[in-house]
């Protein structure tokens, strides 16, 4: 089994900027769009409750806990997507207590009326 080992983190906030920013790109939200999604202090948080801090006080992180940060800073910026989309009326939501959690469902008409999420 390949190694994967803790590397420093040496810039905090150049850090969340750059992960903030490759999660906007990745989802297509333009830069200049992006802190309307998430802002680099709350991804700089979230990268503190993943990564491991070492003696020194400074964060450590390994592929792995890489693309933890990732996949909830995208889920996030998706919840923030069709929040937006379910605000201006594109989509119905409701709590499905089957399936514990936030359905969110095109309009009737829209798409055959298929779940979004």
């Amino acid at each position: 089994m390949a190694k994967d080992p803790l590397v420093k983190i040496k810039n905090m906030t150049k850090a969340a900027k750059h992960l903030g920013m490759d999660a906007a790109r990745n989802r297509g939200i333009p830069i200049s769009e992006f802190k309307n999604y998430i802002t680099p202090k709350e991804v700089l948080s979230i990268i503190k409750q993943y990564a491991i801090m070492d003696d020194n006080g400074d964060y450590m992180l390994n592929h792995k806990l890489l693309m933890k940060i990732c996949e909830v800073v995208d889920s996030w910026i998706l919840g923030i997507e069709l929040s937006k989309l379910a605000s201006t009326d594109k989509l119905d939501t409701y709590w499905d207590d089957n399936k514990n959690c936030m359905v969110f469902k095109y309009k009737e008409g829209d798409i055959n009326g298929k779940e979004a999420i």
